[in-house]
């Protein structure tokens, strides 16, 4: 009876708490890096560092927040690329799993298969 429960455990309610889970993590790396967010605030200054005027006159208050915008911009880009390239390769990881995930039961029946037959990996 345990195995029978173990296997309509693993083939049916298994497999949904796995996708479940999945879609979670995915949601879940979705929101740490907030992609959507950063696109939104793309060209706005780093940290919101804002330079208003300064004692010396406009020019200097312009580059100053010219380059607060650059280094926010190019933050922001990188974490978009770094986060947008780790939820592309998650969610490629948690499919080639959920796929396989019929054929893990049968891993260690075929281990002894093989070394019965001698086959070394």
């Amino acid at each position: 009876m345990f195995v029978v429960d173990l296997i309509q455990w693993w083939y049916f309610r298994g497999w949904g708490v796995y996708l479940a889970s999945l879609k979670t993590k995915l949601g879940d790396t979705l929101d740490f890096f907030s992609i959507g967010q950063l696109f939104r605030t793309l060209f706005m200054p780093y940290r919101q560092i804002s330079a208003g005027s300064t004692e010396l006159g406009g020019p200097s208050a312009f580059f100053d927040r010219l380059i607060s915008r650059l280094v926010g911009t190019f933050t922001r880009l990188f974490i978009i690329i770094f986060g947008g390239f780790l939820i592309i390769l998650e969610a490629i990881l948690g499919v080639c799993l959920a796929i396989i995930w019929p054929l893990i039961p049968l891993l260690p029946i075929l281990g002894i298969a093989l070394t019965v037959m001698g086959i070394r990996l």
